[in-house]
């Protein structure tokens, strides 16, 4: 008997979940008949795909190597399906990635134009640091990714998306605020609200920085902007994020931007691929929707 997709489905299905029994439920069939693909597929391809470890289940290296084969193929064959039978409308899930800044401030108005375009497709937004983000897309939980620095591992490529800066700033009652500059060599002395290691925002500032040999203490961090934001406005000292988080704020007068001199807070933002890898229906459509 030849392999079939419904096997490389089931196997995906237990890669993901490590486990037969939410397998099974995931993919509406008997423990009997995953355990039963599971032994063909291994036999068909020399040997076992996964093996026990507790009450959980780990794959092999043989297993292992079949993971990125069996998705690229599985994704083919549905996609062939969706171009046939869709009758010109797209439908299924979409999964994307984006790291904070992008996630909260750049993709929600992206993605309601196009689910109103598209409303059979449903759509999963997972948002992180640009680090995590990039670790879901190598480990294929999402499809598509926008990250807002570039990547550091060698199984993605990257895209230029789109060019954004940053901007430092303090609530309007700060008593920098009617300064509207600072110099250089003052910044240390400062106390700072920043984004956490791993993030983009934080990446650029930190670059900024080491260009002028300068390097400050975080008297806060946090893991999303709005926090930081928060703090800010809260008096406890001077942020620094993107013009697309603060925008609202700065034209309303709640935060003030400070002007840095020769301080290069520009950065562009990515769109990441797995390497060698094949890019879905569904994300090349959001992906053109997106430029």
């Amino acid at each position: 008997m030849d392999i079939t997709l419904r096997q490389l489905e089931i196997f995906l299905a237990v890669a993901r979940r490590e486990h037969v029994t939410s397998a099974a439920e995931e993919l509406r069939v008997a423990q009997s008949a995953v355990s039963a693909a599971l032994t063909e597929l291994g036999r068909r391809l020399g040997g076992p795909l996964v093996e026990r470890a507790g009450r959980r289940i780990a794959l092999t290296e043989r297993g292992r190597s079949l993971v990125a084969e069996a998705d690229d193929l599985v994704r083919r064959a549905q996609d062939l399906e969706r171009r046939f039978l869709a009758d010109g409308d797209l439908a299924g899930q979409l999964r994307l990635g984006a790291s904070s800044t992008i996630g909260t401030y750049v993709l929600p108005q992206l993605l309601g134009s196009f689910a109103l375009q598209h409303p059979r497709v449903e759509v999963d937004l997972e948002i992180g640091n640009s680090a995590e983000v990039e670790t879901a897309l190598e480990e294929r939980r999402i499809d598509v990714a926008f990250i807002e620095g570039p990547p550091v591992g060698s199984r993605v490529v990257a895209h230029p998306w789109r060019d954004d800066r940053l901007v430092v700033f303090v609530a309007e009652g700060h008593a920098l605020a009617s300064r509207r500059s600072l110099p250089l060599r003052e910044l240390p002395a400062q106390r700072w609200i920043v984004r956490e290691p791993g993030s983009g925002t934080r990446n650029v500032f930190d670059a900024a920085l080491r260009e002028h040999d300068l390097e400050v203490s975080a008297s806060l961090q946090f893991g999303h902007s709005e926090a930081v934001k928060q703090a800010v406005r809260a008096g406890l000292g001077l942020g620094c994020l993107s013009i697309l988080a603060v925008e609202r704020e700065l034209d309303s007068g709640a935060f003030v931007a400070l002007d840095v001199p020769r301080l290069d807070l520009r950065r562009r933002l990515w769109r990441i691929t797995r390497r060698h890898s094949y890019e879905n229906l569904l994300a090349t459509r959001f992906v053109e929707h997106a430029r």
